[in-house]
């Protein structure tokens, strides 16, 4: 367990002392922060250590986002510690793809209203010019670059990590964790993850595709869809590789390199 039990109590009782902690288990499963889950006797709650400042606007999003039934509710926010304490969901990743929890759960994010700054996935692209890793893609990336430029219809609020490990089903309902990276984002982007992250066939995206966009009552743009994907891909493979998550690495890699053909 990479932090101390006392630590965590340390947290919890800061949030309320009179708490009696049963037990305290490590989480393994996170990439960028530590994640605990603290069983008491009336409630068991995720304790999130985040490796940066806390992301305080993400986190009034999500507070607001649970009472819709779309991600779990955050009880506390300690920034002395650099965490959160979160309602625990009960659950597992999904085994399978419900296109109707994902449409169902990108219309309540996106059309959730949310000012602040955009994510530039672009200038996150451009971050990597200089890497290694970057040089044998940048030619076709240019081409991805134009062809994902946003219009004024593709902001919104987005989760920008809709990735299968951060949604848990739990008796078939689909429920969304971590949105750390959450912000005003290119629509286009929360689809395409999505997508990739459960290496959906063609016919499945197509269906999402259409589902999603008639749901918003918005025109789609399939050929944008595809050039984000691309992006997409680019960046998972090159944030993996500068984070150093090797166990990431090589899969990112081969989707990129599919998708590039």
């Amino acid at each position: 367990m990479p932090e101390s039990v006392a630590r965590i109590r340390e947290i919890v009782h800061a949030f309320n002392p009179d708490i009696h902690i049963e037990q305290i288990t490590f989480l393994p499963q996170g990439v960028s922060n530590e994640n605990y889950r603290v069983d008491t006797p009336n409630n068991t709650w995720l304790v999130k250590l985040y490796a940066k400042p806390l992301p305080n606007n993400a986190i009034a999003a999500q507070r607001a986002l649970a009472a819709l039934g779309t991600c779990p509710e955050p009880v506390h926010v300690d920034d002395a510690h650099r965490c959160a304490i979160f309602a625990y969901l009960p659950g597992a990743m999904p085994g399978e793809f419900d296109h109707q929890q994902a449409v169902q759960k990108l219309v309540q994010i996106h059309t959730f209203t949310r000012s602040g700054s955009k994510l530039d996935l672009h200038a996150e692209l451009a971050g990597y010019e200089k890497e290694v890793f970057y040089r044998p893609y940048a030619e076709q990336l240019e081409q991805v670059v134009t062809q994902t430029h946003a219009k004024q219809q593709d902001w919104c609020f987005c989760h920008n990590d809709l990735i299968k490990e951060n949604i848990i089903s739990y008796r078939q309902q689909w429920c969304c964790i971590d949105f750390e990276y959450a912000q005003v984002g290119d629509r286009y982007f929360d689809l395409a993850m999505l997508t990739l992250s459960f290496k959906l066939a063609e016919q499945q995206q197509q269906l999402l595709f259409e589902h999603y966009f008639n749901e918003m009552n918005l025109e789609g743009d399939w050929q944008k869809f595809i050039a984000m994907q691309k992006l997409v891909a680019a960046l998972n493979y090159f944030w993996y590789q500068r984070q150093g998550v090797h166990q990431r690495v090589d899969d990112a890699k081969a989707q990129l390199d599919a998708l590039l053909g």
